[in-house]
């Protein structure tokens, strides 16, 4: 059982390790967004509570069919929405919400953010959360009680080797216990 527990252990720390390397690289490399969707406007593709990963993109890039994250109205408000039409001349874009029933005003291509390039249904939930005073110092204690966790486990198991090489070493063998 404790082989299980080590083995879990260590594959839930080795996720977040990679999950962690992973936003960051996105983060800092590529310049990408990490949103929470609010609204039910672009369900099912997008449901209420999922992270979205949104990328800068060129505009020769966008396509319809695409979803995109734009600056709204000039208190920067952000929209996600599908990309209905395209007018190359101009570079502007005709978007609309999944499940409405009208087009939104045309945007233009300066207002873009980027491309929505991954999805995470609930992790949305969880990064508003994580914003709060509450949720900021819950994440830094249980990463704090994680890795204290694995270097004390770590410390442990050293100091069983040792202390077997000691018994081997002082002619008492491990097997026999007299």
């Amino acid at each position: 059982m404790k082989k299980i527990t080590a083995i879990l252990s260590y594959i839930m720390i080795g996720i977040l390790a990679v999950c962690l390397i992973s936003a960051v690289n996105l983060r800092f490399i590529y310049s990408a967004e990490f949103k929470t969707v609010l609204t039910p406007s672009m369900e099912p593709e997008l449901p209420v509570g999922s992270m979205i990963v949104i990328l800068p993109t060129e505009y020769d890039r966008l396509q319809k069919g695409d979803d995109i994250t734009y600056v709204r109205d000039e208190s920067l408000t952000l929209v996600t929405r599908r990309i209905v039409k395209k007018y190359d001349k101009t570079q502007y874009l005709i978007t609309k919400g999944i499940a409405n029933d009208m087009s939104d005003r045309p945007v233009s291509y300066k207002n873009v953010v980027g491309k929505v390039c991954l999805c995470i249904p609930l992790l949305g939930y969880f990064l508003i959360w994580a914003k709060t005073v509450w949720g900021k110092i819950t994440v830094v204690v249980l990463i704090t009680a994680l890795t204290t966790l694995c270097l004390m486990r770590h410390s442990h198991k050293r100091k069983n080797r040792r202390s077997e090489k000691n018994k081997t070493k002082d002619g008492i063998s491990a097997d026999n216990n007299t």
